[in-house]
């Protein structure tokens, strides 16, 4: 299995019509490999398990990110 993670922030200021505002920007990447496996049965099984799986883990980071920024505060 390999398994790679990344996590890149920016925070910066635009003016828009003649206000300022202030943009925190968080983005996520997870990208891991399972394998190998025997046969296509094997695999497809774990890919249905994952993709179950990623939906739950999905709405829970959406969740986190979401908490993060309005930590932020402004």
């Amino acid at each position: 299995m390999t398994d790679k993670t990344t996590i890149q922030t920016n925070v910066d200021t635009f003016n828009d019509g003649g206000s300022y505002f202030v943009r925190a920007e968080i983005e996520a990447r997870s990208v891991n490999i399972h394998g190998p496996y025997p046969d296509l049965q094997t695999a497809q099984k774990l890919q249905a398990d994952q993709a179950a799986h990623l939906k739950q883990t999905s709405e829970a980071l959406k969740e986190q990110l979401r908490r993060a920024t309005l930590a932020l505060g402004g």
